[in-house]
């Protein structure tokens, strides 16, 4: 394989790597903006129920659809992190490991020196 082809497989292969990290980024990013929706809903469901036992002063049997739905938004919660974990757990890629960067997975190539009566071809 020449030196061109040489550069040509490295730069592929980067550009591919590049791509997957930007794919796993955009995933990660969009659960976590559905996270955040979820956890705002807790919230607001928390918060009625927060408000129906303050004007009662107790939580009577009445309730429970109020703290059904908190329970709801807390499993919905625990799934989305654990769908997140999963993404990220996903990598299993040479840059997986803290530190790595595509950079450092690339490698030099020398060329070897031309005779005198040669010229270079690009």
């Amino acid at each position: 394989m020449g030196f061109l082809d040489k550069i040509k497989q490295q730069a592929t292969d980067v550009a591919s790597t590049v791509v997957e990290k930007t794919q796993e980024t955009a995933k990660t990013g969009q659960l976590q903006i559905q996270l955040r929706g979820l956890k705002n809903e807790e919230k607001e469901a928390l918060a009625d129920l927060g408000v129906a036992l303050m004007a009662l002063g107790d939580i009577p049997a009445t309730l429970t659809e109020q703290a059904a739905a908190v329970r709801d938004v807390r499993e919905r919660i625990a799934t989305k992190e654990a769908e997140i974990a999963d993404v990220r757990e996903g990598d299993d890629g040479p840059a997986a490991t803290a530190g790595e960067t595509v950079e450092s997975d690339a490698e030099e190539v020398v060329e070897a020196p031309q005779a005198s009566g040669d010229t270079p071809t690009a």
